[in-house]
C-alpha cells in the first residue's frame, strides 16, 4: 500500500522535454533532495495524443510507475492549456479572438476559446482518456485541471475572448439572467442614458475598447467570461471524478479575476500558485488567509519559486534563507503541499530564464542544500503539522469577486485598486498586531467568527450575503460594513430611491454626502479620543433613533459634525457602519476595542514582521512564528512547550528573539508550565 508522505514537498516535472534515459536520474536526485511529489503532464497533450485519436501514455505510465517504486506521489495535470499542433491546424477556429479582432494562434498558453464546442469535444476526450489510464494509480494523489485559468487571458486583453461563439453564448446567458425581460435589464442598467437602450438580447455585441463602454455591460461580460472558465473547469472535474477518487483542483493565482466562491464549490481542494518574493511576503500571507478558509481544509501550493523568477529574462533573485521561509510560511498558514516550479530548467521555449531546482544540464542549482534542509525539517515535524491546522483569530474580512468586477469598470475613487486596497487598508493593519483576519468569500459561513469586516462591497445581495449576515448579527456578531459598501445593485448601478441599499433602513442611517479622495479628515470618538482617516473615500451620515454615533468627522468643509461611524443594535449583536478608511493606528485601536468586547485577543505579542499562528487538532496544540521581512524580531510566547526544530523548552510569557527569516514551532507540553520563565531567548 502506497503511503503519502506529509507534508507533501515536491516539484513540477516535464519528462517530455528530456530523453527518456533522464527519468531515472531525475527521480533519483529528487529522492536524494528529499522531495516526495511531482506534478506532471499539464502541457504534454502532443506527447499523449500525437495524432488525432491516437493515445500514447507510455512515457507518463513509466514516470508514474517509477515514482511509485521510489515513494513519490504524483499530481496529474490535464493538458488543455496547450492544444497540439495537429489540432490547431485542423481547427484554427478554436483559438480565441482578442480586443483588436486578431485570432490567436498556436504558441502561447490558454489562447483557446472555452466556448468553442469543437475544442470542448477534444478536451473531453483527452481528459477522459487520462482519467481512465491513471485514475486508479495509488500514488496519483490528486489532479490539476488545466493551468492558471483567468478570464482576462493575458494575450487577449482585459475582456478575454471576443469571438462569435462567445458573443452568441453571451446573448443567451443574459437572456437567462433576466428571464427574457429586456426591459428589466434596461431599467437596471439605466440604458436610456446616452441612448444605449437595448431592443432585444440579440443587440448585444462584443465589448468595445473605448473608455465609455457601459460599466454594467462590462461587468456582466466579465461575469460571463468567469462563468465560462469555471464551467470549463467543472466539466473536466466531473469527467475525472468518474474514474478517480483523488482530490481534484485547479492551480489558480489569486491575482487573477476568478470567482473563488464558485471555484471552491466546484473543486475538492484549493490549489494556489504564487511567486512572491522578499518584498511582498505579506501579500502571500493575505492570499493564504483566503485559500485556507475558502474550503476550510489544507490547501496546495502547486507552484512557487525556489530561487528566482523569469521568462525571457531572469528576475527576482531570492536571498539566502528565503526558500526556507517561503515554504514554512505556506505550511504554518495551512498548506499541506508545496511544489516548486520547476524541477529542471527548460532548455528551449520562452521560459528559459526561470529558476529551478536543477539546471537544464541536470546539475543541481545552488539551492540544493536549502531543499535538503527543508525536506529534513518537514519530515521531522510531520506529525505536528499534519495533526493540526491554523485556528481562526475570530475576525474575518470579506473579499468578493463581484466587487472586484464592479470596481474594475467603476473605481468610484481615483486610483482605487480593490485587492491592493483591501489588503493594505484592512488586512495589513490587523495582521500587524496579530489579529490577522481570515479573508473569506461572500458565500462562506461566518459562524466561527465574532467580528466581520465588509468594506468595499458595493452589492450586499451577492450570495444572499446581507440576509445571512443579519441572522449572524442577531445571534451576537459584530458586523462592520463600509466604506463604499451597499451602494450598487448587482449590475453596478446606483439605487434611485436611496443612497444605500437595505442598510439605510436596517441600520438607521442616512448618507448625506460622499466625497472622493482629497483632504485627510480627523475623527473624534464619543469617548473623547481622536482618530485619523486616509484620503480614499468619505461617507457622511445622519442617524435615526435606531443608531448611535460612535465617531464624528471633526473637520471637513462639507462633512464636519456628521457621523463617521455608527452602531446599531441587531438582536444580540450590532451593525457598525464605517464611513471612511481609517489610518492604520485608528483601525487597529478600533478593532482591538470591538474584539475585546467579544473576547477576541491577538495570537501573540509580536512585531508586524512576524507571522504568528496557533495550530490545533488531534489533541495537539502548537504555536508557530516566522519572521518574514529579513530583519529579525521578537515574539512573546502564548503557550509553554518544546520547539519542534531543536528540542528547546519554553514557557508561556517568554520573549524569543528571531533572526532574519527565523522560525519557531512550539508544541504545547503541559509539564513545562511549571518551568520558571526566562526573560529572553535567542534562536
Amino acid at each position: 500500500m502506497f503511503k503519502v508522505k506529509k507534508p507533501i514537498f515536491g516539484s513540477n516535472y516535464y519528462p517530455e522535454a528530456w530523453d527518456r534515459s533522464e527519468v531515472d536520474k531525475d527521480l533519483d536526485l529528487m529522492v536524494e533532495l528529499g522531495l516526495n511529489c511531482v506534478r506532471i503532464a499539464e502541457f504534454a497533450w502532443a506527447t499523449m495524443e500525437p495524432e488525432d485519436g491516437v493515445f500514447d501514455f507510455s512515457l507518463f505510465r513509466e514516470v508514474v510507475d517509477k515514482c511509485l517504486i521510489r515513494g513519490i506521489s504524483v499530481i496529474m495535470g490535464t493538458p488543455t492549456a496547450c492544444p497540439p499542433r495537429w489540432l490547431a491546424k485542423k481547427h484554427p477556429e478554436i483559438f480565441a479572438v482578442g480586443m483588436d479582432g486578431t485570432r490567436q494562434t498556436i504558441g502561447g498558453r490558454r489562447d483557446i476559446c472555452q466556448n468553442s464546442e469543437v475544442y470542448l469535444k477534444y478536451c473531453d476526450r483527452i481528459v477522459e482518456a487520462m482519467a481512465k489510464e491513471f485514475g486508479r494509480d495509488e500514488n496519483v494523489i490528486g489532479w490539476q485541471i488545466d493551468n492558471e485559468i483567468e478570464p482576462e487571458r493575458g494575450n487577449l486583453g482585459a475582456m478575454g475572448c471576443l469571438c462569435d461563439d462567445c458573443v452568441k453564448k453571451f446573448r443567451g446567458y443574459m437572456k437567462k439572467q433576466y428571464d427574457g425581460d429586456i426591459d428589466a435589464l434596461n431599467r437596471e442598467w439605466g440604458t436610456n442614458i446616452f441612448s444605449m437602450k437595448y431592443g432585444s438580447f440579440e443587440d448585444f455585441d462584443r465589448p468595445a475598447p473605448h473608455v465609455w463602454a457601459h460599466p454594467s455591460y462590462n461587468k456582466w461580460w466579465m461575469k460571463f467570461q468567469n462563468d465560462t472558465q469555471l464551467d470549463f473547469i467543472k466539466r473536466q472535474h466531473d469527467i475525472i471524478a468518474k474514474y478517480s477518487s483523488a482530490p481534484i483542483g485547479h492551480d489558480s493565482m489569486p491575482i487573477f479575476i476568478l470567482d473563488y466562491d464558485r471555484l471552491s464549490r466546484d473543486m475538492d481542494i484549493m490549489q494556489f500558485n504564487h511567486y512572491n518574493d522578499v518584498r511582498n511576503f505579506r501579500d502571500a500571507a493575505f492570499w493564504y488567509d483566503l485559500m485556507r478558509p475558502v474550503k476550510n481544509r489544507p490547501f496546495w501550493v502547486t507552484e512557487t519559486s525556489c530561487c528566482w523568477n523569469g521568462s525571457t529574462e531572469a528576475n527576482g533573485m531570492r536571498p539566502k534563507g528565503f526558500n526556507n521561509a517561503n515554504v514554512w510560511l505556506s505550511v504554518f498558514m495551512g498548506a499541506e503541499l508545496v511544489n516548486y516550479w520547476l524541477w529542471r530548467s527548460h532548455y528551449g521555449g520562452h521560459e528559459l530564464m526561470h529558476g529551478a531546482c536543477v539546471a537544464s544540464c541536470g546539475r543541481p542549482f545552488h539551492v540544493d542544500a536549502e531543499i535538503r534542509k527543508l525536506s529534513d525539517e518537514l519530515a521531522a515535524t510531520s506529525d505536528i503539522i499534519t495533526g493540526t491546522k491554523p485556528v481562526t483569530s475570530g475576525i474575518a474580512l470579506h473579499c468578493s469577486n463581484s466587487a472586484l468586477e464592479t470596481f474594475r469598470f467603476q473605481r468610484m475613487a481615483q486610483g482605487f485598486d480593490y485587492h491592493r486596497d483591501l489588503k493594505q487598508y484592512f488586512y495589513d493593519p490587523l495582521a500587524d498586531i496579530q489579529l490577522r483576519p481570515d479573508v473569506i468569500t461572500p458565500s462562506r459561513s461566518v459562524d466561527e467568527y465574532q467580528v466581520v469586516f465588509t468594506p468595499f462591497m458595493p452589492d450586499l445581495t451577492e450570495n444572499g450575503l446581507i440576509t445571512r449576515m443579519l441572522e449572524w448579527t442577531k445571534n451576537g456578531g459584530t458586523w462592520v460594513v463600509g466604506p463604499m459598501s451597499d451602494n450598487r445593485n448587482r449590475s453596478g448601478s446606483k439605487f434611485t430611491d436611496r443612497a444605500l441599499g437595505s442598510l439605510e433602513e436596517i441600520a438607521g442611517v442616512r448618507q448625506e454626502f460622499y466625497l472622493p479622495k482629497g483632504e485627510t479628515y480627523p475623527i473624534k470618538f464619543n469617548c473623547g479620543s481622536d482618530g485619523n482617516s486616509l484620503s480614499v473615500f468619505y461617507e457622511a451620515y445622519s442617524v435615526t433613533d435606531k443608531a448611535e454615533t460612535i465617531a464624528k468627522f471633526s473637520d471637513g468643509e462639507y462633512i464636519k459634525g456628521y457621523s463617521a461611524i455608527t452602531s446599531t443594535p441587531c438582536g444580540k449583536g450590532k451593525i457598525v457602519i464605517l464611513g471612511f478608511v481609517p489610518d492604520p493606528a485608528t483601525l487597529r485601536e478600533f478593532t482591538k476595542f470591538l474584539a475585546a468586547e467579544k473576547g477576541v485577543k491577538p495570537v501573540a505579542a509580536a512585531g508586524k514582521n512576524i507571522v504568528a499562528v496557533i495550530r490545533e487538532g488531534e489533541g495537539k496544540r502548537a504555536f508557530a512564528a516566522l519572521e518574514i521581512a529579513h530583519e529579525g524580531g521578537s515574539v512573546t510566547l502564548p503557550l509553554s512547550g518544546v520547539n519542534a526544530f531543536d528540542g528547546k523548552a519554553y514557557s508561556a510569557g517568554e520573549t524569543v528573539v528571531l533572526p532574519p527569516y527565523g522560525k519557531l514551532l512550539v508544541v504545547e507540553t503541559a509539564e513545562i508550565n511549571s518551568l520558571k520563565p526566562r526573560k529572553q531567548i535567542n534562536v
